[in-house]
């Protein structure tokens, strides 16, 4: 089951990907880009990072994982099996990331671009 589903987010992997280099490429002929479109493409890289990771765990860990509650996965390997830490906050007991949009203000500045 887990190797079926890393699969299926290999895919989604793909088309999101995909889908981050054909409007790459056609927004970038365009007219310069407004806030909120930077912010929808850091959005859509977002999502890639983190299909790329859970496609990770489950290959990682789904094998070899039972469902047994004395069956563990330490802190260091769920940590060293993904590139974002937010891809495993929850797992850890932490809050979710926030991906709703900031509150505007009245002087937002520029945005940050990462």
């Amino acid at each position: 089951m887990a190797e079926v589903l890393a699969g299926q987010l290999s895919s989604l992997r793909g088309l999101t990907a995909g889908l981050e280099d054909a409007l790459s490429a056609s927004l970038c002929s365009c007219k310069p880009l407004t806030e909120d479109a930077f912010l929808s493409f850091q959005r859509i890289d977002y999502m890639r990072q983190s299909l790329r990771d859970m496609e990770r765990m489950l290959a990682e860990f789904g094998p070899s994982f039972t469902w047994k509650p004395d069956s563990k996965i330490s802190r260091s390997r769920l940590e060293a099996s993904v590139d974002m830490g937010d891809s495993i906050a929850v797992l850890l007991g932490e809050p979710p990331p926030g991906l709703d949009p900031p509150a505007e203000e009245d002087d937002a500045g520029t945005p940050d671009l990462w």
